[in-house]
Parts: structure tokens; C-alpha cells; sequence
């Protein structure tokens, strides 16, 4: 069967402030002298149950260009979106913790979880954040969070938050589409990357490595950046569609007896040029090997499959294997796999 490949695109649109009132009550200035300094917002395995899916758009023109130098954005892009595999992973709970120790300036809950259309925005409109929480962290810092759970939000306004404290979890309320918590860090009103410690208008660091930026000590150097990753992988037996697994989380189950056997991967932030070599082996000499075509342009979502059609009553049992590689500049960047017994 010849490869097939299904994406969804990102909207290009910067999240607006959420809105809410001043309080009285103020944070200490608990940035210090050294500056604010931020630990992982979210309770999950970073690379494995979830991943960061779009960072600060640098680029003050209509293009896009994250801290790295890389693509991994979109044009206006304020803030560091972190993902989840599916809306059913984040049903199943996904705290959201206070990056640092502050005081609540503001929050929203009550909006429903639902995947953001175009044509849902008058619904919306001035509500895109979601359900959220701002909150003061003192010398003129501040961090909002986005696209919270219904219903989840456990603080209010003029709460003490210590860094690491379950502020609800992760949602799709808003302008969301897909699951996901949207951070967004300010100083004195101005959106900073949390990144490079810095406005949007400075340049990107050609050495990933060397930019800590604002993020503490406990976290890997830049998340172990990559502009490329598979986020997932598996066998199905039906044609899978980008919006299922986005979703649900899985694709159709693959069983001794399904019309179709599919290797297929999820994809976040390839690059045009990029190549996709999907390998599946099984017994009774199940092979098949697919090189994509290079990618027209970048692509934030995509989708790949391949495999065969049943031509016999079943397929034979015993284990069968899935690789896949991103393939950038004759070289593999990113690779998975999975296996499948089938009896």
C-alpha cells in the first residue's frame, strides 16, 4: 500500500490577555535579585506523555521564528504551548502547577471543554485564553495560564501560590485545538520568552544548548529542544485520521482479522524538506518499507501510515514491528517505534 498522510494546520493567531481585575492583594518581590525563575508548569513525563508544541514567535514580521532559530511557532505566537497526547489523556487529568511563587492576580473557569472551529470565534471572542489563572510574581513579572479544564481551576483571586502548587489542569477551553496548557510570561506588561530571558524583539540563540533563560535548574537544558518529534506511534487496523488520535488518543484497533494492518506515527513541528521512512516486519514474511516524498512546508500537526491490505482469511500470528524516522538532510533526527502481537 502506498503511503498516506493526513495533517491539520495551526491558526496564526496570538492569544489575547486574559482579562481580569487588579487586585489589592500584591506579590512580594518574589522574582529576587537574580530574577524570575521558572520550574515545569505541568505534572507529566516531559518527551513522552507530553511534549512542547509551539514556543514564542520571534519573528515581528508575518513569518515565524522560535528561540532556537527553528520553526517550531506560528506568526504572533505569545506564549509556550505544552501538549498532551489527546483531549482523552487530558479527561483523565493533567495537573497545572504555578511555575513560581506569586499571588493570583485574576482567573476564569466555567468555559466547556470543546476543540476550537473558525467558526466557534464569536462565541469566544475576548475569552480565547480559556479558562485560566494569572498570577503576580512580584518586579513587575507575571504568568498566565491558558486553556485550563472546566470546572478544575482550585484557586482565586488573592491567593498566596507557592511555586510547584496545583493551580487545575490541563484543558481545551478557548481558542484551543488540541489539549494543551498555554504559558505565557510578561515583565512589566511586555511578553517575554521564557527561553532567552527576553523580549520578542531580540535574536534567536544559534546554540539551543546554552539558552536557560528563565527556566530553574531542575529542568533539562531548553527541554532537549527539537524542532521535529514523533509524539506517537502504533499499528491500526483502519485508515487513521489526524483528528481521531487528537482526540482519543488512539487509532482504530488492529486485530488477526482487520481489513487493513498500519503503522502509522503522529508528527509535531517537521520542517519542509523533511522525509518520513516508515518499516513494518512481520511473520510469514510481512515487509514493507516507505520513503516519503520531502514535505512541501513546515507542517505543526502531521500524520503518517503504511502497511497492506488482507488478502487471506487473517493475518498469520506472531509479533509484528513498526520504525519510523524523520528524515532531515539524508539523515534520521527523530525515531519510534512500536509492536503488535497478534495470536
Amino acid at each position: 500500500m502506498a503511503i498516506k498522510w493526513n495533517w491539520i494546520g495551526l491558526f496564526a493567531l496570538a492569544l489575547p490577555v486574559l482579562v481580569l481585575p487588579v487586585l489589592s492583594a500584591r506579590a512580594d518581590n518574589v522574582a529576587g535579585q537574580g530574577g524570575l525563575k521558572l520550574s515545569f508548569p505541568l505534572a507529566c513525563e516531559l518527551g513522552k506523555s507530553c511534549f512542547v508544541q509551539s514556543y514564542v514567535d520571534l519573528d515581528e514580521t508575518a513569518g515565524e521564528q522560535d528561540f532556537a532559530c527553528g520553526s517550531a511557532t506560528y506568526d504572533g505566537h505569545d506564549g509556550t504551548d505544552f501538549r498532551v497526547l489527546s483531549a482523552h489523556e487530558a479527561g483523565a487529568g493533567v495537573d497545572v502547577l504555578a511555575a513560581a511563587d506569586g499571588v493570583v492576580k485574576g482567573m476564569r473557569d466555567g468555559m466547556a471543554d470543546e476543540l476550537f472551529k473558525p467558526e466557534d470565534r464569536p462565541l469566544i471572542a475576548g475569552r480565547e485564553c480559556g479558562n485560566g489563572v494569572v498570577i503576580d510574581h512580584g518586579g513587575g513579572f507575571e504568568t498566565q495560564y491558558c486553556h485550563m479544564k472546566q470546572a478544575s481551576v482550585v484557586v482565586k483571586s488573592g491567593d498566596k501560590i507557592a511555586r510547584g502548587q496545583t493551580l487545575g489542569e490541563v484543558g481545551y477551553s478557548g481558542m484551543a485545538q488540541f489539549a494543551h496548557l498555554h504559558l505565557t510570561v510578561r515583565e512589566n506588561g511586555v511578553v517575554i520568552d521564557p527561553f532567552l530571558a527576553g523580549p520578542r524583539s531580540q535574536a534567536c540563540a544559534r546554540d539551543a544548548a546554552r539558552a536557560r533563560g528563565l527556566w530553574d535548574e531542575t529542568l533539562p537544558t531548553n527541554f532537549m529542544y527539537a524542532n521535529g518529534e514523533i509524539i506517537a506511534s502504533g499499528f491500526s487496523g483502519g485508515v487513521p485520521q489526524l483528528e481521531t488520535p487528537e482526540t482519543d488518543g488512539v487509532a482504530a484497533p488492529a486485530s488477526a482479522q482487520s481489513p487493513q494492518l498500519l503503522f502509522y506515527a503522529r508528527f509535531i513541528n517537521l520542517k519542509g524538506g523533511d522525509k518520513i521512512r516508515l518499516t513494518i516486519s512481520g511473520p510469514e514474511g510481512f515487509n514493507d518499507t516507505t520513503l516519503s516524498e520531502p514535505l512541501g512546508r513546515n507542517k505543526a500537526n502531521y500524520l503518517a501510515y503504511s502497511g497492506k491490505k488482507l488478502k487471506t482469511e487473517r493475518w498469520p500470528p506472531g509479533v509484528y514491528k513498526g520504525t519510523v524516522d524523520v528524515v532531515r538532510d539524508d539523515r534520521s533526527i527523530a525515531s519510534s517505534g512500536a509492536e503488535l502481537e497478534l495470536k
